[in-house]
């Protein structure tokens, strides 16, 4: 499969979550100004949809619905006819059709099920009884939309399979995709590699369907699961780079810890797209001509 280049815009630093094994997109910090408007974001996205073929963006935090510019921001980028995927916890999604209504996929954090569990993971008290209601209402009110339920696989808390076989279920009854994703952690008692995720799910009857730098893709009977390799580990730092993350400061960057960042502030406000491009160009080589 394609490993398809992207912009992963994070629109804001802020979340209402506590995760305790967040990796904050491998860059942002909670004092990061926001400094970018939802035309800086539209005019972003539609160079890099021009010059490079990037015809998707992923609008992620933080939680991105705490942004007050979200649904502006989602506006505008749609009108680069740019497909949307937005990644969020859900617990602010109060109208789907409102709120999601030009994204294409919402990838929803949903990293177990069971009460206990998901309290933990998240370090809040939001329901997740709630969480399954909001998705089952999203594929009520947009049954196009493509949703991801997405979890961040947790040594000791999440990693059985009868953890995984759970959010399966619920994936399937609501037309959905779970998705499986290592963890980034310095601590390694935490983390159960891609390849340990996939021999669990190899024993619970899933085979190899695809595979891709950062991802593999298995199938049983009629159902379709994805495996992530988490490209902010330093398991994975030697692989060809996926996307580029653009802060809400304009820095750019390849999301890795201690690689090489850059800011194009200040040719985004002065709109010189030139500038801009070629600047992205020297510093990323995964920013190429069409």
């Amino acid at each position: 499969m394609d490993n398809k280049h992207e912009f992963r815009i994070v629109i804001t630093p802020f979340c209402n979550y506590r995760c305790f094994y967040c990796h904050n997109e491998g860059f942002v910090e909670e004092y990061t100004p926001l400094l970018l408007s939802p035309t800086d974001y539209e005019f972003v996205t539609s160079i890099a949809n021009r010059y490079w073929g990037w015809d998707t963006v992923t609008i992620t935090g933080g939680e991105p619905l705490i942004s007050p510019i979200f649904r502006e921001t989602c506006q505008r980028i749609k009108n680069n006819e740019t497909k949307i995927t937005v990644v969020t916890n859900a617990s602010l999604i109060s109208s789907p059709k409102k709120i999601l209504g030009h994204c294409d996929q919402v990838n929803i954090s949903l990293h177990s099920v069971t009460p206990e569990i998901y309290k933990k993971l998240t370090g809040t008290s939001y329901p997740v009884a709630q969480v399954i209601d909001t998705v089952t209402s999203i594929r009520s009110q947009l049954p196009h939309l493509t949703i991801h339920l997405n979890s961040t696989v947790v040594k000791g808390y999440n990693d059985t399979i009868t953890e995984m076989e759970k959010l399966l279920w619920l994936a399937d009854r609501v037309g959905a995709e779970a998705k499986f994703i290592d963890l980034a952690s310095e601590n390694e008692s935490l983390i159960v590699p891609a390849s340990e995720i996939q021999q669990m799910l190899t024993a619970a009857g899933f085979e190899v369907y695809d595979e891709s730098v950062w991802q593999v893709f298995l199938t049983r009977d009629n159902t379709k699961t994805s495996i992530t390799r988490c490209g902010f580990s330093e398991r994975y730092k030697d692989r060809e780079k996926r996307n580029l993350f653009l802060n809400p400061d304009g820095i750019i960057s390849t999301g890795v810890p201690n690689e090489l960042t850059i800011s194009v502030l200040r040719e985004i406000h002065a709109r010189k797209e030139e500038e801009f491009v070629n600047k992205v160009e020297w510093y990323f080589p995964l920013a190429k001509r069409k």
